[in-house]
């Protein structure tokens, strides 16, 4: 029998070696699962903004990135961007740059579509969480919600709206005798809860008397009616007083023309008076009414002028309130700014 063979070679250098042998320790071998990234995050000047990430994982296997949303910031750029598992020292930095968010508006209206209460502007970090929410005081009004009430701050404005089946003003009581006086020039508006005042203030250290009020369904807000349509909220620099009763002899007036200029008023003096004797129109839209007057703020009557119609104007009146008064052939007075003069 013949010596079993041996499976032997022999290098070019005349050493032994043995097939499937182990590496020469000059080459390094990688394992497959010993290949380690550290993921960091900072922003554009370097400075870290959130912890870094190890990933580990195969040789040569795909790397995915573990991306941020990170609050207040936007990623720009990626420094030694790869895409699969090789060793890399330095490791891969997100870049984020500093951005603002854009804010969210949200709407409390009532059936009608009305803002019932002043828009609310939710502000927060980009990529931040925000919630919304109903007027606390109007809770149980509600008839609609937004469908997603929460969300994240975004470079693009948010609209919420909320729903409430309710007036937006309610009746309140007031005096007989209730006036206002002005703490300085206040501005009038022409309805409750209105955002646009009319053209002319109140002058500083005047009296108005007060025919009605309302009161703001969702806050303590009180707007007083003056006569027709001018209102005013506490809001503004006033103050409410209570003005004795005009005298029977007063009240009996058969008629202001009747009268001598100094019997206009029951509760101011009359400090001038022009004649005018001519045809002038009411500056009021076809769907709008101007309230008469039997005297300057004395009595208000059923009377109403429309906007567009033509009176005719005797005379205007100035009180040392400083308000101008029209006195109309028809027997009527109406506040000159009314009229297209």
């Amino acid at each position: 029998m013949g010596k079993k063979q041996t499976n032997q070679h022999f290098s070019h250098n005349g050493e032994r070696t043995m097939e499937n042998d182990v590496l020469s320790p000059k080459v390094k071998k990688i394992a497959r699962d010993d290949v380690e990234i550290k993921v960091h995050y900072v922003d554009s000047l370097g400075k870290e903004i959130s912890k870094p990430v190890t990933i580990k994982g195969h040789y040569l296997d795909k790397l995915d990135i573990p991306w941020q949303e990170i609050p207040g910031y936007v990623l720009s750029s990626v420094t030694n961007f790869q895409q699969t598992f090789i060793p890399n020292s330095d490791g891969i930095y997100l870049v984020y740059a500093s951005q603002l968010s854009a804010p969210v508006i949200v709407y409390h209206r009532n059936t009608d579509g009305n803002l019932i209460a002043d828009p609310q502007y939710l502000e927060g970090e980009l990529n931040r969480q925000f919630d919304s929410h109903p007027l606390q005081e109007a809770d149980h009004f509600l008839v609609h919600s937004p469908k997603e009430p929460h969300g994240q701050f975004t470079n693009k404005v948010q609209e919420q709206e909320y729903v409430y089946n309710v007036l937006p003003v309610r009746e309140f009581k007031i005096k007989k005798n209730l006036y206002i006086r002005t703490k300085d020039n206040v501005n009038v508006f022409s309805e409750p809860t209105s955002k646009v005042p009319l053209d002319k203030p109140l002058p500083f250290g005047t009296d108005w008397k007060v025919y009605r009020a309302v009161q703001e369904t969702y806050n303590s807000t009180i707007w007083y009616n003056l006569g027709g349509n001018t209102w005013i909220p506490n809001s503004e620099r006033i103050m409410t007083r209570i003005i004795q009763q005009p005298t029977s002899q007063q009240e009996m007036l058969r008629s202001p023309l009747s009268e001598t200029a100094s019997n206009i008023s029951y509760t101011y003096s009359v400090i001038d008076s022009m004649n005018i004797n001519r045809s002038v129109k009411i500056l009021y839209y076809s769907d709008q009414f101007v309230t008469a007057w039997k005297t300057p703020y004395g009595d208000m009557d059923n009377q109403r002028y429309q906007g567009g119609q033509f009176v005719f104007v005797k005379t205007l009146v100035q009180l040392d309130n400083y308000s101008v008064w029209a006195q109309l052939d028809d027997g009527y007075y109406i506040e000159s700014k009314y009229l297209n003069l």
